[in-house]
């Protein structure tokens, strides 16, 4: 009877003890949990199963984007004020990026932050509710790279080396374009964005070293580089421009199919858009010389994000222009977003910016002829006449 007294009597006081030593454990793990924040290790998904019929977005610097000072909340509050339903982060360059890339964990802007993540958290939701498209843009300089190793740089037809483009030849069949890809499909694999842009991806001026000129007759069937009658390269014959267009394609169609595979076919719904210049004079067709051919690059790209930067040269009007050709040829105009710069740089005023009048012009013209995805760029031109205005015509009525 004793022992059973005993076993009895003690009972509750090992109840007690194990609910005081539950408690302590529970609250240390809490401390814990709030010290290391373990939910910011998983990234939010970007992209919106229900994407809105109108994207209106604002494109954000990569230097804001790592910054740690860049206030998010007041960020979101700006975009819901402006009827904003979309916004476009800068994920920096493969050799700059703003999270810990794995395979490449030297290229870090600010190891063991994820800066892409910490910014998606704040935005991805507009004040009804519903889910903002968040793009991720890809640059494809790469500078840092070239001073390694110079190899890797394209050549203009003077011979000199690119400060920040790599060659034909890297981005087809070498590690520059190889990397891009990888990166295209560990962004698409960690954050599943609404999309991935691939901005600064020009061929006009460097793609004339000899190595691109072997890939240039193995992929034309020509001798040489085309020739004027002194004997010169010929830099305006279309046959540059389509063959670069078809270097630039391929490196798409690459990124693509790596985008089809992340999370077992989810990165399907990543769409590929591509950053291209405007031929003013030809709008429909695109700047061929910089390999940016429409009709080329549409052919493997989901939507191409054409760069209306007026500067200082051109009027708003001639952005409905732009929209009125693509419709005329037929295009599909959700397969086209008008970006509207807000740079105007001139020799007098290098970092100048247009006028807020005049990006309310170009916004509206944007939205012409059936296009339906306007964006505005980029946000560290942004001044707060500009947001008062931008409401004005993406929230009619309510400013």
């Amino acid at each position: 009877m004793a022992g059973v007294e005993g076993r009895g009597g003690s009972r509750p006081r090992r109840r007690v003890w194990v609910v005081v030593v539950g408690l302590a454990l529970a609250a240390m793990v809490a401390v814990a949990l709030l010290i290391a924040r373990p939910w910011e290790e998983v990234p939010p998904t970007m992209s919106s199963p229900h994407p809105p019929d109108d994207v209106h977005s604002v494109s954000v610097d990569f230097d804001i984007v790592v910054d740690p000072r860049t206030d998010w909340n007041a960020l979101d509050a700006k975009l819901d004020d402006a009827g904003a339903n979309g916004v476009d982060l800068n994920a920096g360059r493969v050799e700059f990026t703003g999270f810990d890339w794995a395979a490449h964990p030297g290229s870090a802007a600010e190891p063991g932050t994820d800066h892409i993540a910490r910014a998606a958290r704040a935005l991805r939701q507009t004040a009804d509710g519903t889910q903002r498209e968040i793009g991720l843009i890809v640059d494809a300089y790469v500078p840092n790279w070239i001073t390694q190793d110079p190899s890797i740089a394209g050549e203009s037809v003077e011979g000199e080396p690119a400060p920040y483009t790599a060659s034909a030849v890297q981005l087809a069949r070498g590690p520059v374009g190889d990397r891009l890809v990888e990166y295209v499909a560990a962004l698409g694999e960690r954050y599943l964005p609404s999309q991935i842009a691939i901005t600064e991806l020009f061929l006009d001026v460097y793609s004339y070293g000899d190595d691109d000129l072997e890939l240039f007759r193995e992929m034309t069937g020509e001798a040489d580089w085309p020739r004027t009658a002194d004997g010169q390269v010929d830099t305006t014959a279309p046959v540059l421009g389509a063959w670069r267009s078809e270097v630039i394609a391929g490196l798409l169609g690459r990124m693509r199919a790596a985008l089809d595979e992340v999370r077992d076919g989810e990165g399907a719904r990543v769409a590929l858009a591509m950053d291209v210049r405007i031929d003013w004079s030809d709008p429909a067709q695109g700047s061929v010389l910089s390999g940016h051919d429409y009709a080329t690059l549409l052919q493997v790209a989901d939507r191409l994000i054409l760069w209306a930067y007026l500067r200082k040269q051109r009027s708003p009007a001639e952005i409905e222009g732009v929209t009125a050709a693509l419709a005329a040829a037929g295009y599909e105009p959700s397969r086209f977003t008008i970006s509207v710069g807000l740079w105007a740089r001139s020799i007098a005023d290098p970092n100048g910016r247009i006028s807020t009048s005049t990006m309310v012009e170009a916004v509206r013209e944007a939205a012409t002829n059936g296009v339906t995805d306007v964006n505005l760029t980029p946000l560290s031109l942004m001044t707060d006449a500009d947001w008062t205005a931008l409401g004005s015509v993406w929230r009619p009525g309510s400013t």
